[in-house]
């Protein structure tokens, strides 16, 4: 009984000092023009909320990540994935990923994707702005989420300052901290 109540104890301290959440952010090409991406990853962790925000190269090592330690049961939920241009195609193809390997990315939110985004697993729910009409976000077999793609180029934006309009990422963390419970606003 002893042996049995130190194991729940040890367990329960372990599992409360893992963050509530996985936030990743991907910046695009160069990382010049998706700085927006770093400001709101700054702004969620200034809530306590764990959020990064990284090159869209480096999607696949992330990915690799998050399925090794699904295998320990090792990853905090929900896992979000936000992306800025090659960021954004990044996330797309990280949110299959993980879809593929039984893992669920809560939310994926692009802005202005560069190319057709085709979700096919994983994603429950999709929001993409978009500047133009060059990367919607598609529906492709096996996606069961939500998907919206949102014209918002009446805010006078274009691909290269998007990430940056305030009105936009305060639509994108309002997205964002409803999955998280907005618990530390």
């Amino acid at each position: 009984m002893k042996r049995t109540l130190l194991s729940i104890l040890a367990f329960l301290a372990f599992t409360s000092s893992l963050p509530a959440e996985e936030v990743y952010f991907f910046r695009g090409g160069f990382d010049v023009f998706s700085r927006g991406m770093d400001q709101m990853a700054n702004e969620l962790k200034s809530k306590k909320i764990n959020a990064s925000s990284q090159s869209f190269m480096g999607w696949q090592a992330i990915a690799n990540d998050i399925v090794s330690r699904s295998r320990e049961k090792r990853v905090s939920y929900p896992i979000i994935l936000v992306g800025h241009s090659f960021g954004a195609d990044a996330a797309v193809e990280l949110a299959n990923f993980l879809g593929r390997n039984g893992i669920t990315t809560e939310l994926l939110v692009g802005f202005d994707a560069t190319g057709k985004g085709t979700l096919k697993y994983g994603a429950k729910k999709v929001v993409n702005y978009q500047s133009s009409k060059i990367g919607p976000f598609v529906k492709g077999s096996g996606f069961r989420g939500t998907l919206s793609n949102v014209d918002v180029s009446n805010y006078g934006v274009n691909h290269f300052t998007i990430a940056q309009t305030a009105k936009i990422q305060s639509l994108a963390l309002k997205e964002i901290l409803s999955k998280v419970g907005g618990r530390r606003r």
